[in-house]
């Protein structure tokens, strides 16, 4: 079978990680290829198996030569299916479909407005609240982690860590503000990149917070960084199910997050905080620090077990070819 992948993003986040590990693990069985933006920065990262195709034109759904330009690779290359990451991809996806002859699929990350995968028939959901924002009948297929055996290396300094790409809707402004209130020796680390870096650093200058929160950019060793991490908090303002949800319940002692999207399908009610006690709910577990990680534990016991990237796989390629084989 031949699987191609179309996703108008660039910048390595979450939805880029999982497209980047699906690609690497379904190229052992597929003939698979990536359309996508010229200028990403973590294309060595593909297997040599995986064909890429970095699209030159503007980047804009209405660009006939856009069009043009992906038609004459989609030919090239003739999938079996199309699957697209993200909204303005899936836009794109569905007139290319009126055209060519492929089986068309779309994911949808998030719970945001999306009329475009109310028209889609075959459209993957990351979790239960995403499907709940579409129109019709969808499958739900969570994402998975190949667990790796990693040994912490805790700091002195209690350290909590966040980790996503340094746009507004992760509300990292929120969360520098936050701990900007506690009255204990920390360290912030926010592991991403994006277009808000620059005014993500300078709150921290003007909150003087220059030595206790850090924006390490762009890691790819965040297992490791997330199991040297006391506490790891996912301050969204919106998500769909984001990936750093279980690597951090793979390898963080705790982790909270604001409820929202999937997260509250996974966490239990005693680690999803609102915005406004952020850091009332960090000074808490500060204080009683070994008795929560123990209950977090084992609330947490059974996910492993549920959410293995062999699992997500099997799902995924069992998905493939029930689509493929309808007429």
């Amino acid at each position: 079978m031949r699987v191609c992948y179309f996703s108008c993003s660039n910048i390595f986040g979450g939805v880029e990680n999982i497209i980047l590990q699906t690609l690497n693990e379904l190229c052992k069985s597929y003939e698979v290829a990536l359309i996508l933006p010229k200028g990403a920065n973590f294309l060595n990262k593909f297997d040599k198996r995986v064909k890429i195709y970095e699209y030159k034109s503007y980047d804009k759904r209405y660009n006939i030569f856009l069009y043009f330009e992906i038609i004459k690779f989609l030919h090239e290359f003739k999938p079996d299916i199309l699957h697209t990451h993200g909204a303005k991809a899936t836009q794109m996806g569905f007139i290319l479909s009126k055209f060519l002859k492929f089986k068309f699929i779309a994911t949808k990350h998030n719970n945001r407005k999306g009329k475009i995968f109310n028209k889609i028939k075959n459209v993957i959901a990351v979790s239960k609240n995403v499907v709940n924002t579409i129109n019709h009948e969808s499958k739900v297929i969570y994402f998975g982690i190949n667990k790796q055996n990693i040994k912490p290396n805790l700091s002195k300094t209690f350290t909590i860590t966040a980790v996503g790409r340094l746009d507004k809707i992760k509300g990292f402004d929120i969360l520098i503000n936050e701990v900007k209130k506690l009255k204990f020796n920390f360290i912030l680390q926010i592991v991403g990149d994006g277009f808000e870096r620059e005014n993500l650093q300078n709150l921290i200058n003007k909150l003087n917070l220059k030595n206790k929160v850090k924006l390490l950019g762009f890691c790819q060793n965040i297992p490791q960084i997330l199991a040297n991490s006391n506490l790891q908090v996912i301050s969204s303002i919106k998500e769909g199910f984001p990936l750093t949800l279980l690597e951090g319940l793979f390898y963080a002692p705790i982790v909270i997050s604001t409820p929202v999207g999937g997260i509250v399908e996974i966490l239990d009610d005693e680690f999803l905080i609102n915005h406004e006690n952020l850091s009332d709910k960090i000074d808490e577990i500060y204080m009683n620090y070994d008795a929560k990680v123990e209950i977090f534990k084992e609330k947490n016991k059974n996910i492993i077990e549920n959410f293995k990237f062999e699992k997500y796989i099997l799902n995924l390629q069992n998905y493939y070819e029930e689509i493929y084989e309808k007429s």
